[in-house]
């Protein structure tokens, strides 16, 4: 495991916010305000099972949304779920085999759903086309000091301390009575996390409950080794704005719940 944060690989779950990806998206939403459908934002980009590949709507929009998940399947090419708001409508239409696309509008419901019809249409074949998580590789960090070269012992001696599962939980309650705030805080840093099984990479997302992006994105990269710290760097690299003492906090709170658990730490 190099201990480099510019070298860490990230697999992203919100593709449509790089590169080309955001270019269909922004096709999208420039379609839907030429039609009046939105203003600068209202649109989410959702696989079938729920995976909420793009969206600028609100949390509680999207939360709302997850709810209608287990009716997702259910739904054909072209045909919809409209959830009553203030004001407002929020559509759920179906825009190809494998993704929906939601908006956020105050124009009339009836005129908005020929408009999306009209659009899943002219982009049937794109949608799927971008939907497949892609690996991102953060761009290189420029050093803020003079830079030196790493030598290869340099990068591969960051072992990773392995504590023993039934002594994990204990071993950490008196670290934490014994360090001070300095060294306390280095060591919560350097905590790595891992799924309990039969939690994976694969069905985390689906099985957790987690519907936070950063929280999913963080667990779906567990399988990577990374520390607190690492994992604040690669979310961070990927276009959130998060602390370190926010991933610990969230994964800390995931221990309770018996979806992670402490697999050791970085060695200084």
């Amino acid at each position: 495991m190099l201990n480099q944060i510019s070298k860490i690989v990230f697999l992203s779950l919100r593709g449509f916010e790089m590169s080309g990806n955001s270019d269909f998206v922004n096709r999208l939403k420039g379609e839907l305000r030429s039609f009046g459908a939105i203003s600068d934002k209202g649109i989410a980009l959702v696989t079938m099972k729920g995976e909420i590949l793009y969206s600028d709507l609100s949390s509680n929009i999207e939360q709302r949304l997850m709810l209608f998940k287990p009716s997702f399947p259910g739904l054909t090419i072209g045909s919809n779920i409209t959830l009553a708001a203030e004001n407002e409508s929020v559509i759920v239409m179906r825009a190809s085999e494998k993704m929906l696309m939601a908006v956020q509008t105050q124009q009339r419901v009836g005129l908005t759903l020929v408009m999306l019809s009209s659009l899943i249409k002219r982009y049937a074949n794109e949608f799927d086309k971008y939907m497949a998580p892609e690996i991102i590789k953060p761009p290189e960090i420029t050093p803020k000091v003079v830079t030196e070269e790493i030598t290869p012992k340099a990068i591969t001696e960051v072992p990773v301390k392995v504590v023993e599962k039934a002594e994990a939980a204990e071993t950490v309650k008196e670290a934490e009575r014994e360090l001070a705030k300095e060294e306390l805080e280095a060591y919560q840093k350097s905590l790595i996390y891992e799924l309990i099984p039969p939690l994976t990479p694969e069905n985390v997302l689906d099985k957790s409950g987690v519907w936070n992006r950063a929280a999913r994105l963080m667990l779906r990269n567990l399988d990577q080794d990374l520390t607190i710290d690492e994992l604040r760097e690669g979310l961070n690299n990927a276009g959130f704005n998060i602390s370190w003492l926010w991933v610990y906090e969230t994964l800390h709170a995931l221990e309770t719940r018996g979806t992670v658990r402490i697999k050791g730490k970085r060695e200084q």
